[in-house]
């Protein structure tokens, strides 16, 4: 049977789950860069799964929300809650789209024949909006209503970008009827894929070492908060044992180990000792 989640903790979920795009992906890394680099003087890498760190995470964000009034009064206001829910949902989003062992492939970009296919539900759902919101308006409802006759890639990324265009020009017409800002991005990230731009390129990486390079930064970034939070939420609540029992079972002692460095020719990296030297061998027939 599955644990059940209260109100709150699913409310915790939503607030700090995963982004869907590369451009909510580089706006919460461009609000958290000052502080990033404030505050990591050296990059780790992850000791446990990150999933397990996150959970962690979002356990004692959900402290900081319901006593948010003590830690105010403790110089932890909503600008550092802030920063730790972004730093949550960067975790989360670097933690899909440059995962741990086998790559989930969220990020490459699929054959076109796969995003065209993945398209169709997409425009199909674009279409039926417009028929209703422009029931009256035949001829703008059938721009709506392009097909990729060819099955082509130049006319998929062709038909995408006019129907995106289409869909955010008359945005405030097709909302009514159910259009949202996830629908759109859903449009934007197929169009993307379709235009044979992959998450690396987007955000500037130029190969998956660089991702993972990001992911180890967002990580230390991350857990540092996470014990900033700990040791307010424990400060802030002295006088009531069992919040601040609360905050001071929260432990990212195991989150984070140090990278070492790489082994250059046979010599030992600076934090290993050198191995013993081997005792001295008797010549054979030598006299006792």
């Amino acid at each position: 049977m599955g644990i059940e989640l209260s109100q709150e903790q699913h409310a915790v979920l939503k607030e700090t789950r995963a982004v869907a795009t590369p451009a909510e992906f580089q706006a919460l890394l461009d609000t958290a860069r000052s502080e990033m680099d404030r505050i990591v003087r050296e990059v780790m890498e992850p000791s446990q799964p990150v999933s397990t760190t996150l959970t962690e995470l979002r356990d004692l964000y959900l402290a900081v929300v319901q006593h948010e009034a003590q830690l105010a009064s403790k110089a932890y206001g909503p600008e550092r809650r802030a920063l730790l829910r972004g730093a949550i949902q960067l975790l989360d989003t670097a933690n899909l789209w440059f995962g741990e062992g086998k790559r989930t492939g969220a990020y490459q970009v699929r054959p076109i024949d796969q995003v065209i296919k993945a398209s169709r539900p997409w425009r199909a759902r674009l279409k039926a909006f417009a028929d209703q919101a422009f029931a009256f308006e035949p001829d703008v409802a059938e721009q709506f209503a392009d097909v990729n006759t060819s099955g082509t890639l130049t006319e998929e990324t062709s038909d995408l970008a006019m129907l995106l265009r289409l869909a955010q020009q008359h945005q405030a017409r097709l909302a009514p009827v159910g259009l949202t800002e996830d629908f759109l991005r859903e449009g934007s990230a197929l169009l993307d894929e379709v235009s044979g731009r992959d998450l690396l390129g987007i955000l500037g990486l130029r190969n998956r070492e660089e991702a993972m390079v990001l992911r180890n930064s967002i990580v230390t970034y991350a857990t540092l908060l996470g014990n900033e939070a700990r040791a307010a939420g424990v400060n802030a609540c002295w006088d009531m044992p069992e919040v601040k029992r609360r905050f001071g079972a929260t432990s990212f002692r195991n989150a984070l180990r140090r990278l070492r460095p790489k082994r250059r020719g046979s010599a030992a990296a600076p934090d290993e000792p050198a191995p013993p030297e081997p005792a001295p061998v008797e010549p054979t027939g030598a006299p006792v």
